[in-house]
Formats: structure tokens, sequence, C-alpha cells
């Protein structure tokens, strides 16, 4: 079956809007190892703040990760399609992960997921925690947030964190990676 087209394109994007280089990271926000990546991607983004180089990130819900849809909806109902909202919270739900990772919900419902992440989103960006829970129900939430895991598929991601570096899928860059490992391989693709 093919991929329906989507309301807007895959992803949060922050950076150049005519970028010559383009990050593309794939992320769970349930992953430890994507919380591993995300504050060395951050200090990436800060580093070539003035550069010609933008950062996607594409937020998927990986099989094992039950919490993880739940969490996603909250990034995409607060953010909206704000990218800067959307980096930051998704930063902040790192900080938070224990709250929501496997052992602490081993006997929690759907219901105290949500409303954990509407706990989130108010202690986050202070709003009305009615209105946001409305929002997070809207069916152009849904679509959103499902859009990145099917655009995954197209891409063959099946774990996370995957990063691309200008659609090239075999970079020397991983979780583990500091900036001055990224400046390695950034430094030269800017350069030219």
């Amino acid at each position: 079956m093919a991929i329906p087209i989507p309301i807007r394109a895959s992803g949060f994007t922050v950076g150049h809007l005519e970028a010559d280089v383009k990050i593309d990271v794939f992320i769970d926000l349930q992953c430890p190892h994507s919380r591993q990546l995300w504050p060395n991607l951050m200090a990436v983004r800060e580093h070539y703040k003035d550069a010609r180089l933008s950062i996607t990130a594409h937020i998927i819900t990986l099989s094992n990760h039950r919490q993880a849809w739940e969490v996603s909806l909250g990034v995409f109902a607060l953010a909206q399609n704000n990218a800067l909202t959307a980096f930051d919270f998704i930063g902040f739900l790192y900080s938070k992960q224990e709250l929501f990772y496997n052992q602490p919900f081993l006997n929690k419902t759907h219901a105290d997921l949500q409303d954990l992440v509407a706990d989130f989103a108010v202690e986050f960006a202070g709003v009305d925690r009615e209105e946001y829970r409305l929002k997070a129900q809207e069916h152009d939430v849904y679509i959103a947030a499902r859009t990145p895991i099917r655009f995954a598929a197209t891409r063959a991601v099946w774990a996370t964190p995957t990063l691309f570096i200008n659609n090239a899928d075999d970079v020397p860059v991983d979780h583990r990676s500091t900036l001055s490992d990224w400046r390695a391989v950034l430094d030269s693709l800017l350069d030219q």
C-alpha cells in the first residue's frame, strides 16, 4: 500500500533554510540512545548556528517502547508546527525519560501516561491542561505524529537513533559522538 501524501513533510527542522549540509535524525522519545544523542546534537546545532546547516528531527516510535507514542503525540500537540518549541520540548522530555520508561510504567495505564504527558506540557510551557489534552486528541495531531514513522519506513529506518547527513546513511557519528567527532565530519563538508 502506498503512503498517502502527508499534511506537511516529516520532522521538525531547525537551522538554515537553504542548508548545504542537512542532518536528519530519527529518534524515539523512550530510547536511551536517542536521549544520549540529543545533548551532543544540540551542541552541533549551537556550534553551527551561523552555518548553512539544518537538523531535522523525525520522532518515531519503536515497537518495544509502548509509552513513546503518547509522548510523541505530546510534542506534536504542544509544538504544532513550531520546530524550536519541538526541539526544546524534546530536550525537556529526555530529561524526564526515567518517569515514563519501562519499569516505572509496568503497572500503570494508558490514562496514567496521558496524565503524565499533560503534566509535562503544563510544566514545560504553562499551557492550560484541558486545552492541551483536547489538542493531543485531534486527528491532525495524530496524522502529523504518524508521518515520521511512515517516512522512516521509506528510508529503511528500524532503530533509533538513525542519522543521515545529506541523505547518506553511512555516517561516522552516532549517539556516543561528541561535538569534536561531529566537527571532524561537518567542517570539511561546510568548507567546500
